[in-house]
């Protein structure tokens, strides 16, 4: 009695570990496992994602650059001191100068132009090729800011892709285990019919064959859900790992809604790419100008005190000055003018890059709204499509139950139903994706999957 009140109270006990390890554990998939819509799909990968981050770095080094470049418009301050120890520094050089005065010099300091301690102030006053530089570094710093919003936009189409591929290996994955459970009920039905005799070894054998084939086609089907989950999650900014437990929801990918072609065409001025080319090419026409100031003068201001230390010579050991340093280019070997016609080349090739960039983005944009005007009514013929194949094969049942039919054409309207709906489940998000490369293109789908809350993503980035 006391062993069986023992085992009695241990089985109580263990199951009641048992049970609250499975609740934890329950617990924790279900955290683990929170849905993530679409549209914070998208907002982790331009918040969190490592693309994303580059871009925002990048347009941080460009706006450095550019203010770097400007310090040439305020003074430059300094110290500089040459204050040292010399074995001579008390060596004297008596010597009479023109009037018949005698002088002493040190030997030490003899030939120095600067003193041992130095304060020097740098002012550039006219110099028409670095504020042209100036002026294009500041460009420079907005097509990089606008690289970003073109970085962006990649980013969050590869996020839809990739969202979309998790849907649409997921349905698939439904799909096949239906399909596998279809087959094996059918398996089973064979093996009775062949004891009756209404069907052949080999016609079991087939039966048999399929379902294997369904089996291993379900696991590699679910093998490709995890990696695209994976993928997914490490676009989003997950952890190594944590992207296996990401759960997409197929109600928050957008409704998707044909674009004219000719207010398609309209949007391009929001392109990003576009943009980037016009700066470039202002740039270079920049770079024109920049080289072509070469051949102008240029002034500067400069004043400084410097105190000598071991003295130069007997008459003082400080000095303030002040000067102006004026530069007039006289002959440069023609290096301004092959500077000039070098710049004048990019700058023509800039604008043919240009304009030939936006020739071929009309081009697509325009058959890319043709194409999803469209593809918006492939989805519901394929849906018509997959479900009279669902009928084929239940008549094709019928058929066979009845002994009017054979085990092979059983099979084979199953086979053909499992393509109609492969079909159309990859149709549907065909078009999404689709939907998603137009708006890249016109510079609106961050925009369009976030609303309001893509520009302030930008701009807290920023």
């Amino acid at each position: 009695m006391v062993m069986d009140w023992g085992r009695r109270t241990l089985l109580r006990i263990t199951t009641t570990t048992a049970a609250t390890s499975l609740s934890l554990a329950a617990l924790a998939g279900a955290a683990a496992a929170a849905p993530l819509t679409l549209a914070d799909a998208v907002a982790r990968a331009l918040e969190d994602g490592p693309q994303a981050r580059i871009a925002r770095l990048e347009a941080g080094q460009a706006t450095d650059e550019f203010g770097e470049a400007r310090s040439v418009y305020l003074p430059h301050v300094g110290i500089s001191s040459q204050a040292g120890y010399s074995n001579r520094q008390d060596e004297k050089l008596r010597a009479v100068d023109r009037a018949g005065r005698e002088r002493t010099y040190g030997l030490a300091s003899l030939g120095s132009d600067e003193g041992w301690f130095n304060f020097y102030v740098q002012q550039l006053l006219f110099d028409l090729s670095k504020w042209r530089q100036v002026e294009r570094a500041a460009l420079s710093a907005e097509a990089a800011r606008i690289a970003e919003d073109e970085r962006r936009e990649t980013i969050a189409l590869e996020v839809v892709r990739h969202y979309a591929d998790v849907l649409r290996l997921r349905e698939l994955v439904t799909l096949d285990e239906e399909r596998l459970a279809a087959v094996a009920r059918l398996d089973a039905q064979a093996a009775a019919l062949l004891e009756t005799g209404r069907v052949l070894d080999a016609e079991r054998a087939e039966a048999t064959l399929h379902r294997e084939s369904l089996r291993l086609a379900l696991e590699g089907r679910r093998e490709a859900l995890a990696d695209a989950r994976r993928t997914l999650g490490r676009l989003t900014g997950e952890e190594p790992g944590d992207g296996e437990a990401v759960t997409v929801v197929a109600e928050s990918v957008p409704a998707v809604n044909a674009l004219d072609p000719a207010a398609a065409e309209d949007a391009l001025a929001d392109a990003p790419e576009l943009r980037v080319l016009d700066l470039r090419r202002r740039m270079e026409d920049l770079a024109v100008a920049a080289a072509r100031a070469e051949r102008y003068p240029t002034v500067g201001l400069q004043a400084g005190y410097s105190h000598y230390g071991t003295k130069r010579f007997d008459n003082f050991d400080d000095e303030v000055a002040v000067g102006v340093d004026v530069r007039i280019p006289l002959f440069d070997g023609y290096k301004a003018r092959h500077s000039i016609a070098g710049a004048v080349k990019g700058a023509e090739i800039a604008r043919l890059r240009y304009e030939s960039a936006r020739e071929a983005k009309r081009a697509r944009v325009r058959e890319l709204a043709r194409q999803l005007v469209r593809a918006r009514r492939e989805p519901a013929l394929a849906a018509r499509r997959a479900e009279l194949a669902r009928e084929r094969e239940r008549l094709a049942g019928m058929r066979l139950r009845a002994a009017r039919g054979t085990l092979a054409e059983t099979l084979a309207a199953g086979a053909e139903r499992e393509r109609a709906a492969q079909a159309a489940i990859a149709t549907r998000f065909d078009v999404v994706v689709l939907w998603a490369t137009l708006q890249r293109e016109v510079g609106r789908l961050a925009t369009a999957l976030l609303g309001a809350a893509a520009g302030d993503t930008a701009e807290g980035a920023s």
